[in-house]
């Protein structure tokens, strides 16, 4: 290798590795800058044998490349990454560019932008979503049967090209902005994450779906406005209401969330139309007893009908019931379980078991049949409580709390 050659790659190679090593970050940081010294030294050696005055030259050059052209870099590159300090995310995701983003202005942009990619288009919308990157929006070209998709870049700043694609969706997919003319999408983002702070959703843990998705869910049709955070959801309506039923995330919230969605379900509570019940509090350590994160279900069997309410914290619940003359073969009321009965159950189960305080209100539960029970063959075996607390503790118990025996049994 000549000598200046090597003088030119010591100049770029050093003023490259300081620009990453200031940009970088945790161990990133120290891999850029053990490397740079590395290869410094390893073309510094190799200047051992170079003319007199070459290694002055050397010095000289890289001095005046890191200045001219490192340091400006290095200060472009970290105004504008994501910022990486610790701390709470907004609802689009963690950087400040994120923050600077107003919800609003992007839907009207969004709805605007699709009636010039196809005629009628904000009356055809499928979904919209808006992040800290970009802003996408899906149409339904329902002559053609295809999807149209199209996206706002912020790094670019400019609307891409659509991009089509065949699709099974039709016409009760797809939402109009007049259905979202009532709704004020940066208020909404702000109650929205008012509430994930309440139920204590960690929103500095960043994750890829972070942002607001616009949609009519496939269970029912209802037009949706979900806000993802930290990998957790919070859902508005078209309006920017958001449900009732925070209260859901602790063990004291079941009860009565359970009571409103049977009755707005046109259950009643005090009749033994229910085959199970399952729930699980909002915390990642309560996994003894299978559930999802902060949701209940019901089963429902009797009274002329069938089938299941969903409700999960932070979400609009999902009824799903038909037609039916069945009943179930060990029929239970909602009323039969109360919160004296479930703290009592909580409680001798924390201390039979020793569970640690962290775990003592990590509930997870299910009511079902006892499998144990000497009327098994029959329709009258008992529900019982199969109750857990954190990831490990769990043991069965009557409706009204008392102890029947260990799941090891």
């Amino acid at each position: 290798m000549s000598t200046f050659l090597t003088v030119a790659l010591l100049a770029v190679l050093t003023t490259v590795g300081l620009v990453g090593a200031v940009v970088s970050d945790g161990a990133a940081s120290l891999v850029w800058a053990v490397t740079t010294v590395a290869v410094a030294g390893l073309l510094a050696w190799r200047l051992r044998s170079a003319p007199p005055g070459m290694g002055l030259v050397a010095a000289f050059a890289t001095g005046i490349l890191v200045v001219s052209a490192g340091l400006p870099l290095a200060i472009v590159l970290t105004e504008t990454a994501p910022d990486r300090s610790p701390g709470s995310s907004s609802v689009l995701g963690a950087s400040d560019r994120a923050s600077t983003v107003d919800p609003s202005a992007e839907l009207r942009g969004a709805l605007k932008k699709a009636d010039e990619v196809l005629p009628g288009g904000s009356d055809s919308v499928l979904n919209i979503r808006i992040d800290e990157s970009s802003t996408q929006v899906g149409l339904l070209d329902l002559a053609k049967g295809q999807r149209v998709w199209f996206q706002y870049s912020r790094s670019s700043g400019k609307w891409y090209e659509p991009s089509r694609s065949a699709t099974n969706d039709r016409q009760d997919a797809v939402f109009r902005a007049a259905d979202l003319a009532a709704l004020d999408l940066t208020a909404t983002a702000a109650k929205a994450t008012a509430a994930a702070d309440r139920i204590a959703i960690d929103r500095s843990n960043r994750h890829a779906d972070d942002g607001i998705q616009i949609e009519r869910r496939y269970q029912d049709r209802k037009l949706i406005v979900e806000f993802h955070m930290s990998g957790e959801e919070i859902h508005a309506d078209q309006t920017g209401n958001l449900p009732d039923n925070l209260a859901l995330a602790k063990l004291d919230g079941l009860l009565p969330v359970a009571e409103r969605a049977l009755r707005d379900s046109g259950v009643d509570p005090a009749q033994s139309f229910l085959s199970g019940l399952e729930y699980r509090v909002f915390a990642p350590n309560a996994t003894a007893v299978s559930g999802e994160e902060g949701r209940l279900r019901l089963s429902v069997q009797g009274g002329g009908r069938s089938g299941s309410i969903e409700v999960t914290v932070g979400r609009f619940p999902i009824v799903s019931l038909r037609p039916s003359s069945g009943t179930a073969s060990n029929p239970f009321a909602l009323s039969a379980l109360t919160a004296a009965g479930l703290e009592r159950a909580r409680a001798d189960l924390a201390q039979r078991s020793a569970v640690p305080t962290v775990d003592a209100n990590a509930v997870s539960l299910q009511v079902e049949r006892d499998f144990t029970s000497s009327s098994l063959r029959s329709r009258g075996a008992p529900p019982i409580l199969n109750l857990g607390l954190g990831p490990k503790a769990e043991a069965y118990y009557t409706l009204g709390g008392d102890f029947l025996r260990s799941t090891r049994t």
